[in-house]
């Protein structure tokens, strides 16, 4: 066995050394695992991407490691294609590789393969994460090997030989069947990753044998920095904004990516609070209930809107009621009477203000964590004190892995 082996890293080095890589890793991941609380986040400690989400506010998710820290963190996207979800996973990824590897190194300079390798991890994962799913696997890497012989058997017998038609057909056949299975939701399969892998790697043969193939490649890798950059600031997606809001160094500074992020999506109830927060700390009640109520109305079944109502309603001066109650009828129109009911608008005194709504201070940049991805259904993890929000920490939940 080990002498098969180090045949084979003397024939393949840098492909057998990246392959022992992955291993490795997935073997790292998994004794890791088991010593933090959320298994998960092995994953994250490692240097892959994984959707985060807020303890007390799972409204506000996505992989916030790409989208703060330092400028170097885009290279968890390429590491990402390093990591694997199972046994099963790794072993295929590694034995096409281990198939397809060797033709492409003995084909070219060491220092064009592992730039290749590093490509071909980093191009096919991009329109996932614009997609917004996570990717884990090299199977980018293997299909963008794949589209390269596509072209190099062309002109190369001996990789016509390794790859004849037959398995050609294999390749395509398996690769659309892995698109029937995701929209059967049977498999949770990266294909846009698949199919962009395969034009990856017929560019790059195309670029090798033909002039304007090479001005392709050339023109394609250009792009490459604006789409990373793209991804790390999606300007476009409301929780990139409430992350900076809640990153911003007090509450009152966060309140322009806050107003973005609902503008975005309505539907980030916990966001509303916050903007609404920052007028009662200012001591504008009535505004804070307008934002209130606005939260409310794309939120209707949000119990964290309803109650913080309520406590705005009664640290109303009772000259401002009257406006206040115009506001509700505006925002629900026929159904006031309903909500009226529903949010207890009973004339009352104005208490003193404790400074926040949620009967606990609410930090800019804090936010109390709570672990519950990793608990059985039905049970709610422990809360821990609040602490700052750090993307490179691992304590909050992962999810949305796609193969």
């Amino acid at each position: 066995m080990f002498a098969a082996l180090r045949r084979d890293f003397g024939f393949a080095p840098v492909t057998f050394s990246l392959l022992a890589a992955s291993v490795a890793l997935f073997i790292a991941v998994e004794l890791a695992g088991p010593k933090i609380e959320d298994p998960k986040g092995a994953h994250h400690a490692f240097g892959m991407v994984v959707v985060l989400h807020f303890g007390g506010d799972d409204e506000v998710s996505g992989p916030f490691a790409l989208w703060d820290g330092p400028w170097w963190r885009w290279l968890r996207i390429p590491a990402s294609a390093f990591h694997h979800a199972n046994v099963l996973h790794l072993f295929f990824n590694v034995s096409t590789l281990w198939l397809l590897g060797p033709l492409l190194e003995r084909r070219m300079r060491r220092a064009a393969y592992l730039g290749f390798w590093f490509f071909a991890s980093l191009v096919p994962l991009l329109p996932e994460y614009f997609l917004g799913s996570t990717p884990l696997g090299l199977s980018g890497v293997a299909c963008a090997m794949f589209g390269w012989c596509l072209i190099e058997r062309q002109f190369d017998s001996a990789v016509a030989r390794r790859l004849p038609e037959q398995a050609i057909r294999s390749f395509w056949i398996f690769l659309f069947a892995m698109l029937i299975l995701t929209a059967l939701n049977v498999l949770h399969i990266a294909n846009v990753a698949h199919f962009t892998g395969v034009a990856y790697g017929w560019l790059n043969a195309s670029a090798a044998h033909h002039r304007t193939g090479r001005r392709a490649w050339v023109a394609a890798h250009a792009l490459l920095p604006v789409a990373i950059y793209l991804l790390l600031h999606p300007f476009w997606n409301a929780n990139y904004h409430a992350l900076l809001g809640r990153r911003a160094e007090d509450l009152s500074a966060g309140v322009p990516h806050f107003r973005e992020a609902v503008r975005r999506d309505p539907a980030l109830a916990h966001v509303w609070l916050s903007l609404a927060d920052e007028r009662a700390r200012n001591g504008d009640f009535l505004a804070a209930w307008r934002l209130v109520i606005d939260g409310l109305r794309h939120n209707r079944s949000s119990s964290v809107l309803t109650d913080a109502a309520r406590r705005v309603w009664t640290m109303l001066p009772t000259d401002e009621r009257e406006a206040a109650r115009e506001v509700l009828k505006t925002a629900f129109a026929g159904e006031t009477a309903e909500w009226s009911e529903r949010l207890r608008l009973a004339d009352a005194p104005a208490p003193v203000f404790n400074g926040w709504l949620l009967g606990e201070p609410v930090d800019a940049g804090r936010l109390p964590l709570e672990e519950d991805a990793a608990k059985p259904e039905g049970r709610r993890g422990r809360k821990r004190p609040a602490k700052p929000i750090d993307p490179e920490q691992i304590d909050s939940a992962a999810e949305g892995r796609t193969l």
